[in-house]
């Protein structure tokens, strides 16, 4: 990921003029740690009140998915956006299991009718990230990505606002049984999940 010191200049600029409290959040092979990750599963796991969670590739690993299931079974308001279809296939068909699951919790998940491309995800009314980072094993671990991370409470509400408008354009998630073959088929790509 490039990112230019102009841009980066320019985020501090804004935010010593306004007070807006921000902080840039990399990820990637060359980090001594998973800082993202190892952040967004710890304020799922100590969320009490909502996670909305937006992105256009969902293949969680195993910790992330029952993070989500279990601050949902907790009375947490976990709510996912993402588009009805994407543009990677084989990324659609990885995520179906995770979205049944999801879903029995008592998720609630929203289909966009079109492609979405924003990755964001607003914690309680403490935290709130924007950047580069998708919800899958390649982008939390593989990749190059940076997020912006927000603490200043009128942003993470504005934030909140942006994910509020995108949900009133989506459908309500409908979970189906699928057949053995699609059952079979999506275990087999969900194995590839890194490679997606």
């Amino acid at each position: 990921l490039e990112l230019s010191l102009d841009v980066i200049d320019a985020v501090f600029a804004d935010a010593s003029l306004d007070g807006t409290l921000a902080q840039l959040l990399p990820s990637g092979p060359d980090r001594r740690d998973d800082t993202a990750y190892a952040l967004l599963l710890g304020a799922i796991h100590r969320a009490d009140a909502r996670v909305l969670l937006a992105t256009p590739y969902f293949v969680p690993d195993d910790a992330l998915q029952l993070a989500l299931v279990l601050a949902a079974r907790r009375g947490v308001q976990v709510e996912l956006l993402l588009p009805a279809r994407s543009n990677h296939r084989l990324a659609d068909i990885a995520r179906a299991r995770s979205l049944r699951e999801l879903a029995a919790a008592g998720v609630r998940i929203h289909l966009l009718p079109r492609m979405l491309h924003a990755k964001a995800f607003v914690i309680d009314a403490a935290l709130a990230s924007a950047g580069s980072i998708n919800l899958d094993g390649r982008s939390l671990f593989l990749n190059y990505e940076l997020n912006v991370l927000l603490h200043d409470p009128a942003e993470i509400e504005a934030l909140s606002d942006w994910f509020a408008a995108r949900r009133a354009q989506a459908s309500p998630y409908v979970a189906r049984a699928p057949g053995w073959l699609r059952d079979v088929g999506e275990g087999m790509v969900r194995a590839l999940g890194f490679q997606l």
